[in-house]
């Protein structure tokens, strides 16, 4: 009796310990609810399945939640932790897609998509440090990884590291077959050539970017920027009439190739240019004019010039263009004083910051008046007039070259030595300067120094010819045979009907012992002046 009591006591305790063991865990379960919700009862392919879904339906914010409640049970569902990802990608939550995928990669080391991802994110968000880091992990596991080649291509030109940047995309153009985006590479690589500086190798890249897009009017101005730091003007012009091409309505490259052809006294041709920009409705109609106006001087048409400036300057009397090219006509047609009346007349007018043009312009014409007067003999008022120009401008290298023109003249040569290295101190970039110093230099036997001055010319206009000519026959004095003939050469390829250059042509052919180029040359001299003696002389002792 008494032991079973003792058991039916002892049960009672066991039940009791129970209730109360149950109710603990009911508590404990209230408080988990209250903190994060139900426990997620569903298998791991089924929440899979679910969430999935809900990304396809497009519910993201549902998949979202759904898939980090799991997550924080299950850290270890990696598969869901990877359509998280991809939610957050698809709706554009960069970092939060970063920390998911940050924790994948500690799991998957050797899955390089994840990787990828990662350094696509860092890219988008412009962590480029990283980006670099995860594009180069991945080259560095697979170096023909296109996608990460093109990705970490782009950070390094973008964040200034040209060179690495250029080494990739030498690689690619090797690997890709697609044509349109070769010539993209093409087109950066010469880019990157042309802030070092490497303008051939940059030229030579647009150039097939061109071969394969001949309308490509971004690659066209890059090339056109080297040929013009080449001071290969021939080329300039050549795709400036391309840009007119393919833009006809663009009156910017109308002005642009009207001043090319001025600069290179190709008149008729920027006449041509200059008259179809009149027709173009955006075009400054009074700048056109104006140029119009400069080449009628520049091809003896000065009447011609004088009558479109009166006509123009109507619709706007106060135009500095206008009447400082009037005042150079006249200058030029030799009516000093009206000249001198015109650029008067715009003083009264002028802004402050026009008085230093008009006053260029006095002192110009000052000094051409002041040539014209040496050339009448009259040496003193010649010089006075120089002096009144100076009053006017005392930096202006057009005073200091007629200047030294003049003193060359009375052989005051050391005084023309200082004032045409004043000219050229004033303006370096004039080629006739360096041309004339030489030439004064040439006439006092100072060869040396007029061969040196002979070089500047040309190199800063390859177009001069009689530089060239002159070079080579200073070349050919110092037994530079090889060079002289270049140079005569290149005389000739810009001026082929000039007698006496193609006569120190053949003489240097000669000298160096080329008698059969010597004597087709001083044929060709023959065919444009028949009467030459020399040339009938040499070629007689030649055959």
């Amino acid at each position: 009796m008494l032991n079973n009591l003792i058991l039916i006591v002892l049960f009672v305790c066991f039940v009791s310990g129970l209730i109360y063991v149950y109710l603990r865990l009911k508590e404990e379960t209230g408080k988990t609810k209250k903190k994060g919700g139900e426990d997620l009862q569903i298998s791991p392919e089924d929440i899979y399945k679910q969430v999935e879904a809900l990304i396809i339906n497009a519910d993201f914010a549902t998949a979202q939640k759904l898939a980090k409640k799991y997550l924080a049970q299950n850290p270890y569902h990696h598969d869901l932790r990877k359509l998280l990802v991809k939610s957050y990608i698809e709706t554009q939550k960069e970092y939060e897609a970063i920390s998911n995928l940050l924790v994948l990669v500690q799991f998957y080391p050797d899955d390089l998509s994840l990787y990828l991802q990662l350094a696509t994110l860092y890219k988008n968000t412009h962590q480029n440090k990283k980006a670099i880091h995860f594009y180069s992990y991945v080259l560095s596991k697979d170096k023909y990884d296109l996608n990460s080649m093109r990705n970490l291509a782009e950070l390094y030109y973008n964040n200034k590291q040209k060179e690495s940047a250029l080494k990739l995309y030498k690689q690619l153009v090797t690997y890709i077959d697609d044509e349109q985006e070769k010539m993209d590479y093409y087109e950066i690589m010469g880019n990157i050539y042309t802030t070092y500086g490497e303008y051939v190798k940059a030229a030579n890249l647009y150039k097939k970017v061109l071969e394969a897009q001949p309308s490509n009017a971004d690659v066209i101005k890059e090339l056109r920027k080297i040929y013009l730091k080449q001071k290969d003007t021939e080329n300039v012009i050549y795709l400036s009439r391309k840009l007119i091409n393919i833009e006809p309505d663009n009156y910017a490259y109308y002005e642009e190739i009207i001043n090319l052809l001025f600069h290179v006294h190709a008149y008729q041709d920027a006449l041509d240019y200059a008259q179809k920009a009149l027709e173009l409705p955006t075009a400054d109609v009074f700048a056109v004019k104006n140029q119009i106006a400069k080449i009628y001087i520049y091809t003896g048409k000065i009447k011609e010039s004088i009558q479109l400036i009166n006509e123009t300057i109507v619709q706007d009397p106060t135009n500095l263009l206008l009447s400082q090219t009037l005042a150079m006509a006249h200058c030029m047609n030799k009516d000093f004083e009206m000249a001198k009346k015109v650029c008067d007349d715009a003083l009264e007018v002028a802004v402050p910051s026009d008085i230093k043009v008009i006053h260029n312009n006095l002192s110009t014409i000052l000094a051409e008046e002041a040539v014209y007067l040496l050339n009448q003999g009259k040496t003193k008022q010649a010089f006075d007039k120089f002096s009144e120009a100076m009053q006017y401008n005392n930096e202006n290298p057009e005073i200091f070259f007629k200047l030294a023109t003049a003193n060359r003249s009375i052989k005051n040569y050391s005084e023309a030595i200082r004032q045409c290295k004043r000219a050229i101190e004033l303006a370096p970039e004039i080629s006739l300067y360096y041309e004339t110093l030489a030439d004064i230099y040439y006439e006092i036997q100072n060869f040396i120094e007029a061969k040196k001055l002979y070089k500047e010319a040309v190199f800063i206009d390859p177009k001069n010819s009689r530089a060239h000519a002159f070079l080579g026959i200073l070349q050919s004095k110092d037994k530079e045979h090889e060079n002289a003939i270049k140079s005569l050469e290149t005389a000739v390829s810009i001026d082929p009907d000039n007698v006496d250059i193609r006569y120190n042509l053949a003489l240097a052919y000669e000298v160096a012992g080329k008698k059969d180029e010597a004597k087709n040359e001083y044929e060709k001299v023959l065919e444009l002046e028949p009467s030459h003696k020399e040339a009938n002389n040499n070629i007689k002792l030649l055959s």
